[in-house]
């Protein structure tokens, strides 16, 4: 049951990052006037890798605690 515990925290980390990396392409693109599809692929060049990096790698270890935790579970 704690590997249940354990995914829900990566999932929430996992959420929270990925809406950190939207939320700063917005406040990047606040004063902008002219907004276009060129202009926000460019804004989410400049934001670090590692912010898709973290929230995926986040994310698949939530899957892999959920898939464990279940297992767990079942067994009883």
């Amino acid at each position: 049951m704690k590997k249940i515990l354990v995914s829900s925290i990566f999932f929430l980390i996992s959420a929270i990052i990925f809406s950190v990396k939207y939320i700063s392409v917005s406040i990047l693109l606040a004063k902008s006037d002219n907004l276009d599809s060129e202009l926000i692929r460019a804004t989410f060049k400049i934001l670090p890798l590692e912010l898709t990096a973290i929230y995926s790698i986040s994310f698949f270890v939530g899957i892999v605690f959920f898939i464990l935790g279940i297992k767990e579970y079942r067994r009883g």
